[in-house]
């Protein structure tokens, strides 16, 4: 009777220790008890007095939804039953994270305390991620307390135990996709100042101050601070804190205000236009007032949640009104908002962040700011063809004016041959530049695939680099040649495939090219991205590693093009859910291209894309 209590007891005191002989990640969570501490009242002298008020959870991450002071302490044993000590690092993914204490008891009695969190870093050490080691002993058990806090912020985190070398191999992952992001952004602030240099227009100089801020918020500029500055330091962090809430979130703001009164041409809305006058003039103000501590953070916060969506209801009221720029401003200021709400979520702990993909508000301003340039180039274009409009007017002026207006159409010319040559050099030096950041973005992704050993990934990142190149490949080809509207789409679709060739090993697949006809720019990169994505999945589930061959053909048809993208494979299954790859393709096709789109599955899968020739 005796010896099946002991195993009882055993066993309950088994269930509840964490054996770490094994060299996987282990969710902390799961094999511990918590205690939600609301006001931060508990020391580790109080706690305890709190065994009975320890709980277990289900919970895979903590979540809790409160601007007030408060923490969670977190009870667990780690078991070692090697003959050797083993080293481990608890990491908390919430850099925002103010105080994290980490204590070793043994009996009710405190053995040693560790600490970290954003006012409580000790000197760079070339992670970017809140840790503490941990060393325990061979063929022991030693009990743990962590305690968690914010005074200010709302509490979310994930506690986890890694093996050191895994530890530094996802920190530097992180660091790496910090630097794509942050040096994607950081190009484009060069890019758009060089831009105001040349031609001298406002829009580009507003862009490029909207940039800074941007990069200034503390989401994009909280790693470069690690680098650069004393983190150590808690009033440097404290004030960095207070000033990204204060006032470089408002920058934002009024840099955007800027940049909308010409992106969208507000003057021909006299009193939106006003209403913007009028922020920008509020603005500098509220600035002057705030050395005072005259306004509060939910102040603040409820000025940063209004202006955001009056910029998103000025973008569809200058839809309504047909401006030409506000489609672009739309879908760019869309992807800054989801930006700025999933960070809102995720701070206020709306949404479990096991949920939210690390990289959210990156991306999504990344795509942002992309998006921005894009039109702006374009504006560029369209400032070429109106020069080209104005030079034909006068031209056919010229055939009736008197010999005073043919010396003023004469020096106009002039000066029209010698901007249209400038915007020429810039147009060329804007696809040189955005060919280099795909390639710089590339070669990152190239550099992480020798690295990472997930194949899933791994195949992500392949799928990304693929596309990236398939858009590449069209500013390369302006660069190379004289005519920088349209490319030849047979040299082009040859260099896509080849491309696809060299990120697989195709042994049994060949291909059929038959193409004949040329593209503008858009028409091209939208085609090398549908032709890229249903190239690449007929070679992953059209053949099952059997013989096959893909045929693709671009050619002039019915005062159209008609694309086609064929395989003799098994044919592609219906599915009631679209995968990212089917809906890209679809808005591609019928969105951009306004074409119609036919899929035909009939010994292997038909794929046909109509739309009318730009050129």
């Amino acid at each position: 009777m005796r010896l099946l209590i002991f195993l009882f007891f055993s066993f309950l005191t088994l269930n509840a220790t964490i054996v770490i002989d094994k060299k996987e990640t282990i969710n902390l969570l799961e094999y511990s008890k918590i205690y939600h501490d609301v006001g931060n009242k508990e020391t580790i002298l109080t706690i305890f007095e709190k065994e009975d008020k320890f709980k277990t959870t289900k919970k895979e991450a903590i979540d809790y939804c409160n601007l007030t002071p408060e923490g969670v302490w977190i009870k667990f044993k780690l078991q070692n039953p090697t003959n050797k000590t083993i080293d481990k690092m608890l990491t908390i993914d919430n850099l925002s994270t103010e105080r994290v204490d980490l204590y070793k008891v043994k009996n009710k009695e405190l053995i040693s305390q560790k600490t970290t969190g954003i006012y409580h870093l000790k000197e760079f050490d070339g992670t970017v991620a809140l840790s503490l080691p941990i060393s325990i002993k061979a063929n022991s058990i030693e009990s743990y307390y962590l305690n968690v806090k914010n005074e200010k912020l709302s509490l979310w985190f994930k506690p986890q135990l890694y093996e050191p070398k895994e530890f530094y191999k996802k920190d530097t992952l992180k660091q790496i996709m910090w630097a794509l992001f942050f040096g994607g952004i950081f190009s484009l602030i060069i890019y758009n100042i060089f831009l105001f240099i040349f031609t001298k227009d406002k829009i580009f100089l507003f862009y490029f101050l909207y940039l800074i801020a941007t990069l200034m918020q503390s989401q994009f500029s909280i790693n470069a601070k690690f680098y650069l500055f004393p983190m150590d330091n808690p009033d440097f962090v404290k004030n960095d804190f207070y000033f990204n809430i204060f006032y470089v979130n408002v920058l934002v703001s009024f840099t955007m205000t800027l940049f909308i009164r010409y992106f969208l041409n507000t003057k021909l809305y006299p009193k939106i236009d006003l209403s913007l006058n009028l922020l920008i003039f509020i603005i500098p103000i509220y600035f002057i007032l705030q050395i005072f501590d005259i306004f509060t953070i939910p102040q603040v916060v409820l000025f940063q949640f209004f202006t955001p969506y009056y910029f998103l209801w000025i973008g569809f009221y200058a839809l309504y009104k047909k401006n030409p720029q506000a489609k672009f401003f739309l879908l760019g200021w869309s992807f800054a908002l989801l930006a700025w709400l999933s960070l809102f979520f995720q701070y206020m702990g709306i949404l479990p962040i096991e949920y939210i993909y690390g990289y959210t508000f990156e991306t999504l301003i990344m795509a942002e700011v992309i998006l921005f340039a894009i039109s702006l180039a374009y504006r560029i274009k369209n400032l070429e063809k109106k020069k080209n409009d104005l030079t034909v007017e006068l031209l056919k002026k010229e055939k009736t004016e008197s010999k005073r207006l043919e010396k003023i159409v004469k020096t106009r010319t002039k000066e029209l041959n010698s901007e249209l040559k400038q915007n020429e050099l810039l147009l060329k030096e804007l696809h040189h530049r955005v060919k280099n950041n795909m390639q710089f973005i590339t070669s990152l992704y190239a550099l992480k695939l020798n690295e990472n050993a997930d194949k899933k990934m791994e195949e992500k990142l392949h799928d990304v680099e693929r596309k990236i190149h398939a858009m590449s490949i069209v500013h390369q080809m302006l660069y190379n040649q004289k005519n920088l509207e349209s490319i030849n789409a047979k040299e082009y679709f040859e260099k896509v495939i080849e491309n696809i060739k060299n990120s697989f090993e195709l042994e049994n697949i060949s291909f059929k090219l038959n193409i004949n006809t040329i593209l503008d720019i858009e028409e091209a990169i939208y085609c090398g991205l549908i032709v890229n994505e249903l190239v690449t999945n007929a070679i992953k589930y059209a053949f099952d590693g059997k013989e096959g061959c893909i045929s693709i053909s671009l050619n002039n048809y019915k005062k159209g093009i008609l694309l086609e993208v064929s395989d003799n494979g098994k044919g592609l299954i219906k599915s009631d859910k679209m995968t990212f790859g089917q809906m890209m393709v679809e808005s591609l096709a019928i969105e951009q291209l306004e074409g119609k789109l036919d899929i035909k599955v009939e010994k292997g899968t038909h794929i046909s894309l109509w739309f009318k020739n730009k050129i």
